[in-house]
């Protein structure tokens, strides 16, 4: 008989993922995701689309989320109309794959079962409503959206977007994108762990980086009499310096560690989601980091969700993976075929031959 397959981790947040027309995605379905899942996949397959849903999901469709998910994809649209000047906003109807907008968005954790289903709905407002926003250019003023939370009783809550939904079931989740983290994030994440052991933590990850030896990190503010617009430092004392370094000094590697480490700590009980996890980072280095992330992630309760189109990355990953039997780490490939997308998903037994045999999946 054929072996069994491997049922997702139900104490993980999102065991299985099940995402319908969001976005580039006409449906997706991955059967099992780990506690830190890399993605891989050709250039323009899904794969940041898959965590900006992720994203909208653990938010229980928070408005500000919804807004921020698009300007970062640059979906906006000019509004002229405003007596006060134009303004930049959301472009709603690219939330919806093909602009069906009649088609519900669905992000739910089980293709058979509505538990833990999130879902958009766009419709057009009522007459009374039409004649007011018809005034406004462009077809996104006449579209509301609904957002729902559904369970195995089927509708719990259905509020419109415009509201800012606060749902309890909300999660904490950060995203660090393709980009070195700025000044201005990596301060917000060490404000929320500065003076706890998770700040020595991250230190101590800022030193995979075998050519230095960082002691501390401080945010220096520039003091009285500085013009107002120079900005606060982050910097760090390093072994064999007299004075302090800035961190952007000591290279985008140790920064980008860095601030991984630092939104792992603040992504407790959470999600963490990376988009191409490899940048700045050296293919020398991946397989410390990718321990220290698992590791980190199983400690903390985060799951982490990361993209990547480096082999490097993949065979780091699988590496750290395979070092790490109490933490599972999964590799899901996507590939875009007529019918859609197809996943494949290797475990650690199939990463170790994957690390082995320098086996292409990318």
């Amino acid at each position: 008989m054929p072996d069994a397959q491997p049922q997702p981790d139900q104490s993980l947040h999102l065991p299985s993922l099940v995402i319908k027309n969001f976005r580039g995605i006409d449906e997706l379905t991955i059967p099992r995701l780990g506690r830190v899942t890399l993605l891989a996949g050709k250039n323009g397959v899904g794969k940041t689309t898959v965590l900006d849903a992720v994203r909208v999901w653990a938010a229980s469709g928070n408005r500000s989320i919804v807004e921020d998910v698009l300007h970062s994809r640059g979906a906006v649209k000019v509004n002229l109309s405003l007596p006060d000047g134009e303004r930049v906003e959301p472009d709603w109807g690219s939330l919806f794959e093909k602009r069906r907008i009649m088609e519900a968005i669905r992000i739910s954790t089980s293709p058979a079962s509505v538990s833990d289903t999130l879902e958009l709905l766009a419709f057009t407002p009522v007459q009374e409503e039409l004649s007011r926003l018809a005034k406004s250019p462009g077809g996104d003023h006449l579209i509301e959206i609904l957002v729902s939370r559904l369970d195995d009783e089927g509708t719990t809550s259905q509020v419109s977007l415009a509201s800012d939904p606060l749902d309890p079931r909300a999660l904490t989740c950060n995203a660090l994108g393709p980009d070195v983290a700025t000044d201005e994030e990596i301060e917000h994440y060490w404000n929320d762990i500065a003076l706890s052991p998770e700040e020595d933590r991250a230190v101590e990850a800022m030193n995979l980086i075998a050519d230095m030896v960082v002691e501390r990190v401080a945010v220096i503010d520039p003091g009285a009499g500085i013009e107002p617009n120079y900005r606060r430092r982050i910097m760090a004392k390093v072994t064999g310096h007299d004075h302090p370094l800035p961190l952007r000094s000591l290279g985008d590697g140790a920064v980008r560690i860095f601030a991984v480490a630092l939104a792992l700590a603040a992504s407790t009980d959470g999600f963490l989601l990376i988009d191409e996890a490899e940048n700045g980072i050296h293919h020398s280095i991946q397989p410390k980091f990718w321990n220290m992330v698992l590791q980190t992630a199983q400690r903390n309760n985060v799951q982490v969700i990361a993209t990547t189109h480096s082999w490097d990355c993949v065979t780091g990953f699988a590496q750290a993976a395979n070092e790490l039997e109490d933490v599972e780490g999964l590799l899901v490939r996507l590939e875009r075929v007529p019918a859609g997308l197809r996943v494949f998903t290797y475990d650690e037994s199939r990463l170790n031959n994957i690390a082995e045999n320098g086996i292409e999946v990318r």
